[in-house]
């Protein structure tokens, strides 16, 4: 079974989120988070509707998908953010675009709070290189695919992208996860703990994620 990477078109967002859904289950309290209710049939739908909106806003995200080259079936997936060329997120404008997923202004506020302390990393990267870096977002393959390459060939895409530029890479990688990062180059730097010192939130975190980099080849 040889396994290739293309970049994902308007019409493979639902197969893709599918992907992710399965992937991740209940078990990555951001996910949660950003994507409210994906466990449902509603939720699933409104998150593709999101990554396609995300996909046609921001010139710097490429959602990559990794296919059976017979089959052309759908087994993993990854968003990538390529800052290139001293280019920085325009944040606001995208969001804008992408629009508002939350039911309630508590788990708006919310998730704003745990988006920041889940960028501040990349952000303060994307900051110090002058708007050249490469960010892996998001990596699931699909359960009946996992242990056969596909997560590799999907870091594959990225890391060359990044070569192919002379930057670095990052990701933030879930805890238990980021073993697939360190055979790939990335060099592991710390767990961080996804919970805001705002009282509002007391109590309540999004989980922890383990932040890597790859250094620039030379």
């Amino acid at each position: 079974m040889g396994i290739k990477t293309v970049e994902a078109r308007d019409e493979d967002m639902d197969r893709i989120f599918q992907v992710a859904c399965d992937a991740f289950g209940r078990n990555e309290p951001m996910w949660d988070v950003m994507y409210p209710k994906h466990w449902l049939a509603e939720g699933r739908a409104k998150g593709a509707d999101k990554m396609r909106k995300t996909n046609r806003a921001d010139p710097c995200t490429k959602f990559i998908v990794a296919v059976d080259e017979d089959t052309g079936a759908i087994q993993g997936m990854s968003k990538w953010n390529i800052y290139a060329h001293n280019t920085f997120p325009d944040t606001e404008r995208i969001n804008k675009e992408v629009g508002d997923y939350y039911e309630s202004d508590e788990e708006r506020q919310f998730a704003s709070a745990m988006t920041a302390i889940f960028l501040g990393l990349r952000n303060d990267a994307i900051e110090k290189s002058g708007g050249n870096l490469v960010s892996l977002d998001i990596l699931a393959v699909d359960p009946k695919y996992q242990r056969l390459g596909v997560g590799g060939k999907l870091v594959e895409w990225g890391t060359t992208r990044a070569d192919d530029l002379g930057v670095e890479a990052v990701v933030e990688s879930s805890v238990f996860g980021k073993g697939l990062y360190e055979k790939n180059g990335f060099v592991f730097f710390k767990n961080v703990e996804m919970k805001s010192e705002d009282e509002r939130w007391k109590g309540r975190s999004a989980g922890r994620f383990a932040w890597l980099v790859r250094p620039k080849r030379q």
